[in-house]
């Protein structure tokens, strides 16, 4: 399977993915396998989420999901 591939299903089961989830697939470029799937005609929308990171610092990163067709 591609990680592209594995990108679409993993949205599809658990509807979003973030970087760090992504990761945990083998898969180090997210952001280009969602370009890859909007290319392809999916819908996926994108979110910046801010968050603490374990040092204290604020973090920002992108939360895909996959959006019904209209």
């Amino acid at each position: 399977m591609t990680q592209k591939m594995e990108v679409y299903e993993y949205m599809k089961e658990h509807g979003s993915i973030t970087s760090m989830q992504a990761f945990r697939l083998g898969i180090t470029r997210l952001a280009s396998r969602i370009h890859e799937l909007r290319k392809d005609g999916f819908n996926i929308s994108s979110e910046t989420i801010k968050r603490k990171n374990r040092y204290g610092r604020t973090v920002k990163f992108s939360k895909y999901r996959m959006e019904k067709a209209a």
